[in-house]
């Protein structure tokens, strides 16, 4: 008890007690990490047109906190969420890697109230980023000062800001510096088995936490670092294995996920000049770039698109001086105790460059994100290239660490090395106390008069349709202009919080058969043009209604209705809603398009088959490192 508090483990309580307070205002407050005031633009909930809308962080209203809550609510009964009955007529849950069920860090989630879980999340996963960062610079010599400001930067740089509220990407973003410092103790040490493990687990972890365009960005970050391994073929071959060894591990998320990609709806051909035409005019701009250093707008520091990567002036001009040091101690040992070779402290700091500008470069669809945007299968369906901006903020972190002990080395005073963590904690701190909502427990998603109602009466035979125009939803991308909160009965997932059977729904992999026969009778299909992965139907089709059992059909007061859709029977809440009789003997549902069905369950022979296999894999990797340590391998060390 004594060695965990003693002076040298002081910096990684300076972490802590950093991330304690980042993350205070959702750990020891009635406010939770969601951004509640956007709920009021939906009719239940106030219809308020001039609520706040960031089209970055409202999944974490539309997806994940309807996802995580019906997937605690499913486990808490002892059942594993393989299928959602209330969204798109029924549809695969787990299948979908974003649901992450099977992620170990999610565990907050599936134990505390949802909205509260969010905040419990951030404050773990900034622990996992601080922390490996940490050690990753002491690895390289960096002094424990400089480890720290590394760390820090990291943790609450913008990027990571930004993404907080959507977990996934935040949770997966978390693991690349601990991923990067596994590779290179594996390829460093002499007998490299229980780091090998470690680095496969470590991968499985962040393939469980459910993001594969960040997964993809973290294998490219261990593929740029190869190159300046000391024993970088060697490491090749580790990074070969523990990858193939993570896959097996997370199997039982992989299988799923790969049969649903198979008949969902992001299916598509090879990527053509127009597809790239379309990512380019959303990535970075050069305009942009100040916006790294300097809020996009000097009195609204909470700018936040896809292209979020602030980094504050004080992080990046310890960057900056961090090109003209090489460090001095690798004539000996490191941290470690490998010895590395003298030229090699250059190969540290040039790795972290090496990181930033590739990281820089892919954000600025330049012909660096062009070649793979064509030659690496899927990438083409993954999100904006702003995204690898997770690189240049790990990158940027390291050499500002290696930065402040440039001037350390310069300017012989105690005083300077807190007050640099000072200024740019205090700078990432202000920026992201404007960039991150948060809102009372009680704002989100609290009962009405109309969702009662629904939840009451709708079933798997007596399903609702909620009129949302597509034509208002999402009337331009906005990622740098202001926008006007979109018009709707209730965010197109929201019908899962209330457990509400609905027709339409909002999710990145869904059953491109059913969107299909929803958009039958639509004109331009069933998705607004600028956000294909919603389902919102606005046909009132007698025989489309009768085929999807829709019994309730549901509108905003005054919105203009092409006729009259059954007895109406309720007015609350800004709505209107009407019964309708069902009539015919054909019923769709989500169950007519997915594999799996047996005896009335839902039972996909890819989850089992990955279930057996994932079980197969740990089994493997607990005896191997029972052999390992009973022969007397030591457990990797990384030292404080």
């Amino acid at each position: 008890m004594k060695s965990l508090f003693s002076q040298r483990n002081a910096p990684l309580w300076c972490l802590f007690a950093l991330c304690l307070l980042f993350w205070s205002r959702v750990l020891f407050t009635s406010q939770v990490l969601l951004p509640g005031a956007m709920l009021r633009g939906f009719a239940p909930f106030g219809g308020d047109e001039t609520a706040p809308w960031t089209i970055l962080q409202w999944d974490a209203l539309a997806q994940y906190f309807p996802w995580r809550h019906f997937a605690a609510q499913t486990l808490s009964r002892g059942e594993i969420p393989l299928w959602n009955p209330f969204g798109f007529c029924g549809t695969p849950f787990v299948a979908n890697a974003q649901s992450a069920v099977f992620y170990p860090l999610n565990l907050p989630f599936w134990i505390f109230d949802t909205a509260y879980a969010f905040g419990i999340s951030a404050f773990l996963h900034s622990i996992l980023a601080s922390f490996s960062t940490y050690f990753l610079a002491r690895r390289w010599n960096l002094s424990r000062a400089a480890a720290v400001l590394a760390g820090a930067i990291y943790a609450f740089c913008g990027y990571m800001s930004a993404w907080s509220l959507l977990p996934t990407l935040f949770a997966t973003a978390a693991w690349l510096p601990l991923c990067v410092l596994l590779f290179e103790k594996a390829s460093d040490d002499a007998k490299p088995g229980i780091s090998s493990f470690a680095l496969a687990m470590g991968l499985g972890c962040a393939l469980l936490a459910g993001h594969a365009q960040i997964f993809f960005y973290i294998l490219l970050a261990l593929l740029l670092r190869q190159p300046y391994l000391v024993r970088p073929w060697r490491g090749l071959a580790i990074l070969g294995g523990a990858l193939a060894l993570a896959l097996l591990l997370g199997a039982i998320q992989v299988l799923p996920t790969l049969e649903l990609a198979r008949i969902g709806h992001r299916v598509a051909g090879a990527p053509t000049p127009g597809d790239w035409e379309f990512w380019r005019a959303r990535a970075l701009h050069i305009g942009e770039l100040r916006a790294l250093i300097f809020p996009a707008e000097p009195t609204h520091l909470g700018t936040l698109n896809e292209n979020f990567g602030y980094l504050g002036f004080g992080a990046v001009l310890l960057g900056i001086l961090g090109l003209f040091t090489a460090r001095k101690a690798e004539n000996g040992e490191s941290s470690t105790g490998f010895r590395f070779p003298a030229w090699l402290g250059s190969r540290f700091r040039n790795y972290a460059l090496a990181l930033a500008i590739f990281g820089l470069l892919y954000a600025l669809a330049t012909p660096v994100s062009q070649f793979v945007f064509f030659n690496f299968p899927g990438v083409s369906q993954m999100g904006g290239t702003g995204r690898a901006l997770l690189l240049w903020s790990l990158g940027i972190a390291l050499l500002a660490g290696f930065g402040l002990d440039f001037a350390r080395a310069r300017f012989s005073s105690r005083l300077l090395a807190p007050l640099a963590l000072i200024l740019v904690v205090a700078e990432l701190g202000f920026n992201s106390f404007l960039a991150i909502p948060t809102a009372p427990r009680a704002s989100i998603y609290p009962p009405t008069a109309l969702t009662t109602f629904l939840a009451k009466n709708s079933a798997p035979d007596a399903r609702v349709l909620m009129l949302t125009p597509q034509r208002e939803w999402l009337q331009s991308e906005a990622f740098r202009a202001p926008r006007t909160h979109p018009s709707g009965v209730l965010p197109p997932n929201g019908a899962l919080v209330y457990r509400i059977y609905d027709v339409n729904g909002y999710d990145s992999l869904s059953l491109r058969q059913y969107r299909a026969w929803v958009g039958s009778e639509e004109a331009g299909g069933a998705s607004p043009a600028l956000n294909g992965n919603m389902v919102l139907l606005n046909s009132l089709s007698p025989a489309l209604l009768d085929s999807l059992a829709v019994r309730y059909v549901v509108a905003q007061q005054g919105q203009t209705l092409p006729q009259v859709p059954g007895r109406w029977v309720l007015s609350a809440d800004g709505c209107e809603v009407w019964e309708r009789k069902i009539s015919g003997d054909l019923r769709v549902g989500g169950q007519n398009f997915a594999p799996g069905w047996r005896d009335g369950k839902y039972q996909p022979q890819s989850f089992r088959l990955g279930a057996f296999i994932s079980l197969c894999a740990l089994g493997f990797v607990a005896a191997a490192l029972v052999t390992k340590t009973g022969r007397g391998a030591k457990i990797p060390q990384i030292i404080c």
